[in-house]
């Protein structure tokens, strides 16, 4: 699209602050995070060059609107979390962290509810007590989603909402003054938006396969109207595979980016004095996430046999919690430590079932002393602190190793660069370089946890 067809505005405390017809005065670079797992939308907001008796304070109240002319509205409405003052070069920015919501709106349930109640009503009421609009999906709910004893309503709403997600399996957030709550693995009655060359599709769709199901991930122009309870339909003659998340199960049916998917998280980026002016949609495609949960051969763990069955059940339990594969987190323990606690490196000190570093360890309230003499099991407490803050958020098993081999790397394409020639980490892993370019790319890097995971399919239990 060309440039004059881009618009953005921002209002403060319902005020407006920049208006959509000055913003191409202002440069203006953005990143937004929608997604009902993390049940917070984020925006990270950078404004050049504002004048010096401009303020904008922390706890204040901001509403931020993006998109072309024909597709523009808001994307974010929230609170200013912080506020920082940065150098570029000769620019000064005003960088915006903010959170959607603000805690001290958030309203509290006192309510008890009859035997027979249906989930649907609490949600309701949650959405009024907060306050906030309620954005629901009701054909993704039915009969099972009830309360055979009662249920009894007494916190925070936040807090409440949490408590039931995990009994019922759900996802919320609160995003653009509504309460969004959805099943991405559900089917959907929402509005349904193509997604083509023709509609702003820039680059090829990559087809996934995570936890929730197979997916696609998509960049196409910002349309605000596409929300988190939406459905795409993807039309592209090429696709892209990543294919580390496909060893877990065997795919049935259509395998290409083309058809209608439930669109999971949204993360908005643009720059008003460059070229990006997207939207990247996770997606994916109701009804196929009980076969992403498959563990293994026969529903088995890879590498089961070589542990006790104590330790297969909190290998599924914490597995469960984080929403990923066990099988995932049994490949990549059985790489770097062949599943002993106790295991060590001698150069750089790494100790344990994932090699915990010194810092990570302290990190979690231990030390690499301590974890060296814990028990396999009690260890495995650490590894699902580990992991905790990215629960909801592993898609595949490269990310789950990224996580612990090169964070940096995590939610990144296989493509992506870890370490080049003439650095450190190249030359302490140049043989991941297996096409000899002088880079380790990510998806190099994976290769040695999906063979792990290969090997342990021979050793299942």
């Amino acid at each position: 699209m060309k440039q004059y067809l881009r618009k953005w505005s921002m209002m403060i405390n319902g005020e407006p602050f920049i208006d959509s017809r000055d913003g191409h005065q202002l440069r203006c670079v953005f990143d937004i995070d929608v997604r009902p797992s993390n049940t917070l939308s984020l925006a990270d907001i950078q404004i050049f060059n504002l004048s010096n008796d401009t303020t904008i304070n922390q706890r204040d109240d901001i509403a931020f609107s993006a998109g072309y002319e024909g597709q523009y509205d808001v994307i974010f409405i929230g609170t200013v979390t912080n506020v920082f003052k940065e150098r570029r070069g000769p620019d000064v920015t005003t960088r915006l962290l903010c959170r959607s919501g603000r805690a001290q709106e958030r309203g509290a349930m006192a309510s008890s509810y009859m035997p027979g109640t249906k989930l649907a009503d609490v949600l309701v009421d949650a959405a009024r007590a907060w306050p906030l609009y309620l954005e629901i999906d009701l054909s993704q709910f039915d009969d099972k989603d009830v309360f055979p004893s009662g249920y009894s309503a007494y916190d925070d709403v936040d807090k409440i909402l949490d408590s039931l997600k995990r009994q019922f399996d759900f996802e919320w957030t609160p995003d653009r003054g509504s309460l969004v709550i959805t099943r991405p693995d559900k089917e959907r009655s929402s509005t349904v938006f193509m997604v083509d060359q023709f509609s702003g599709m820039t680059g090829m769709p990559e087809v996934t396969r995570g936890p929730n199901g197979l997916g696609v991930n998509v960049t196409t122009r910002i349309n605000p109207h596409i929300r988190a309870t939406s459905q795409i339909e993807v039309k592209s003659q090429y696709s892209t595979y990543n294919t580390g998340n496909m060893m877990i199960a065997e795919i049935e049916g259509d395998k290409s980016a083309n058809g209608i998917f439930n669109v999971f998280a949204i993360k908005y980026s643009g720059d008003s004095h460059g070229q990006d002016w997207d939207m990247r949609i996770e997606a994916i495609r109701a009804g196929t996430r009980d076969i992403a949960r498959a563990t293994g051969a026969d529903g088995k763990l890879v590498w089961g046999g070589r542990v006790e069955q104590d330790f297969r059940a909190k290998v599924r339990e914490i597995a469960e919690r984080l929403k990923v594969s066990p099988s995932w987190l049994m490949a990549i323990m059985y790489f770097e430590s062949r599943l002993s606690p106790s295991a060590q490196n001698k150069q750089s000190g790494a100790t344990g079932l994932i090699q915990f570093i010194e810092s990570t360890a302290q990190g979690l309230g231990t030390s690499t002393a301590a974890l060296k003499n814990m028990s396999a099991i009690q260890q495995l407490d650490y590894v699902y602190k580990f992991f905790a803050p990215n629960a909801g958020k592993i898609q595949n098993l490269d990310d789950a190793y990224m996580l612990v081999l090169w964070p940096r790397a995590f939610r990144m394409p296989a493509d992506y660069v870890l370490w080049t020639q003439g650095s450190i980490e190249y030359t302490q892993n140049r043989d991941l370089d297996t096409n000899h370019d002088g880079t380790v790319t990510k998806g190099e890097a994976a290769q040695r946890v999906h063979d792990s995971f290969k090997e342990g399919l021979n050793h299942t239990e």
